[in-house]
C-alpha cells in the first residue's frame, strides 16, 4: 500500500491540529497568549498549505505562505523565531503520524524524506528572509 503525504496530513488533520496547538501553546510564549481559535485556525492553515505543496510537488506553495504569514505575524508583533518554532513543531508532529500509520519501513522513511525536506526548504526561506535580514 502506498500512502501519498499529503493524503495522510488530510486524513490525520483533526489530531495533528490537536497535538501542535497543544504543544505550541505550552512551549511558544505568544500562542499561550493568542486566542484559542486564532491558533487552531493558524495550524489548519499551515498544514492545509503543507499538503497543498506536496500534492502539486510545489515547495514554493508553502514557501510563499510562510513568506506572508511572517510579514502579518511581525505586523501583530510576533517574532519570526516563533513562526519557526511552530514549523518545527508541525514538522515532529507530522514525523510522528508517518512513522505510527505507515508499516512499511522504506515508504517510512521516503515520506520522513519528503517531509524534511519541504519543511526545511520552508524553514530556510523564513531564516534567509527574516532572520538574517533581508527581504
Amino acid at each position: 500500500m502506498t500512502v501519498s503525504l499529503d493524503e495522510l496530513i488530510v486524513e490525520y488533520r483533526e489530531a495533528l491540529v490537536d497535538g501542535i496547538v497543544k504543544d505550541a501553546i505550552r512551549q511558544i510564549r505568544a500562542y499561550a497568549r493568542a486566542p484559542l481559535r486564532q491558533t487552531v485556525e493558524r495550524v489548519e492553515r499551515l498544514l492545509d498549505a503543507l499538503a497543498e505543496s506536496i500534492a502539486r510537488n510545489d515547495p514554493d506553495v508553502l514557501e510563499r505562505y510562510l513568506v506572508g504569514v511572517a510579514r502579518e505575524r511581525q505586523q501583530e508583533g510576533y517574532a519570526i523565531m516563533e513562526l519557526h518554532a511552530i514549523v518545527h513543531i508541525s514538522e515532529e508532529h507530522v514525523q510522528a503520524v508517518i512513522r505510527d500509520a505507515v508499516p512499511d519501513e522504506v515508504e517510512r522513511n521516503g515520506l520522513l524524506a519528503l517531509l524534511g525536506a519541504v519543511m526545511g526548504a520552508a524553514r530556510m526561506v523564513l531564516s534567509v528572509r527574516y532572520i538574517l535580514g533581508t527581504r
